[in-house]
C-alpha cells in the first residue's frame, strides 16, 4: 500500500499528473471562443452584443491565465456549476439580441430577459470563483432526469406560450420541471405551481406591461401544430 502511494507521488513529481490541472482552462477558453463568434454574428452594435463580447474575452484570458499557473481547481462542483450558469447567461444573451429593450421608462420585450441573464451570469462568475478559491469535494456520477425534464419544461412553455397563453404555459412547465427531483410531492407542487403561475401573471403582463397573453387566444388545431 505504501509502494502505492509513493508511485502516485512520484509520478505527480514527475509532471503525468501536471495535465489535469489544465482541464479546468479547456471549458472557459471554448465557452469564450463561441461566446465571441456569437457576438460577431449579432446583429448591430448593441448592449447584449457588447457584454456578451467582453464576457467571451474574460473568459478566454481567464482560462490562459489558469492554464498558464497551472491552477488546480479546488471545488470542481462549483467551479463547472458557475461556468454553467454563466454559459446559460451568455446564450440568453444571444438570443434575446433581436428583441427591442427599454422605450422610454416602459420596459421592451427584451429587457426582462437580458436583465435576468445579466444577474445570472454575475451569480454564474462567483460560484465559479468560490470553486477556484476555496476547497470541495470532486465531481461525482449525475443522473440524466434532471437535466432533461428541466429542458423539456423550457420547450414546452416556449412552444404553448403564443397559443395557449401565460397561465396554463407556467403552470404545465412548473409542474412538469418539479418532477426532475425525486423527492417531489404532487400536492404541494400543484399548489406552489399555481402560486409560483399568479405571481408571473401579476408581473409580466400587468407589473411590467409585456404583451404576453394570458390565456388562449385563437386555438385550433391547425395553429396548435405550428408551435410559432
Amino acid at each position: 500500500m505504501a509502494e502505492g502511494v509513493d508511485a502516485a507521488s512520484e509520478v505527480e513529481k514527475s509532471g503525468f499528473a501536471q495535465p489535469r490541472r489544465f482541464h479546468g482552462a479547456i471549458a472557459p477558453i471554448l465557452m469564450g471562443v463561441v461566446g465571441l463568434w456569437a457576438s460577431w454574428r449579432m446583429p448591430g452594435a448593441s448592449g447584449a452584443a457588447t457584454t456578451l463580447m467582453l464576457t467571451s474575452a474574460g473568459l478566454v484570458v481567464f482560462g490562459v491565465v489558469i492554464a498558464f499557473l497551472g491552477h488546480k481547481i479546488r471545488d470542481p462542483r462549483d467551479y463547472y456549476g458557475g461556468l454553467v450558469l454563466l454559459g446559460v447567461a451568455m446564450f440568453a444573451l444571444w438570443a434575446s439580441s433581436d428583441l427591442p429593450g427599454m422605450r422610454g421608462f416602459a420596459f421592451g420585450p427584451g429587457t426582462a430577459p437580458r436583465l435576468f441573464a445579466m444577474i445570472l451570469g454575475l451569480l454564474g462568475i462567483g460560484v465559479m470563483l468560490v470553486g477556484l478559491l476555496s476547497e470541495g469535494p470532486g465531481l461525482e456520477r449525475y443522473g440524466i432526469r434532471g437535466p432533461v425534464l428541466i429542458t423539456a419544461s423550457t420547450l414546452i412553455f416556449a412552444m404553448t406560450i403564443r397559443h395557449f397563453g401565460l397561465v396554463i404555459a407556467s403552470y404545465v412547465s412548473i409542474v412538469l420541471a418539479s418532477f426532475a427531483t425525486d423527492e417531489v410531492r404532487p400536492l404541494e407542487t400543484l399548489v406552489w405551481a399555481a402560486v409560483l403561475t399568479a405571481f408571473c401573471a401579476l408581473l409580466f403582463p400587468i407589473g411590467l406591461n409585456l404583451p404576453i397573453p394570458l390565456w388562449p387566444q385563437n386555438l385550433s388545431f391547425s395553429t396548435i401544430l405550428q408551435f410559432r
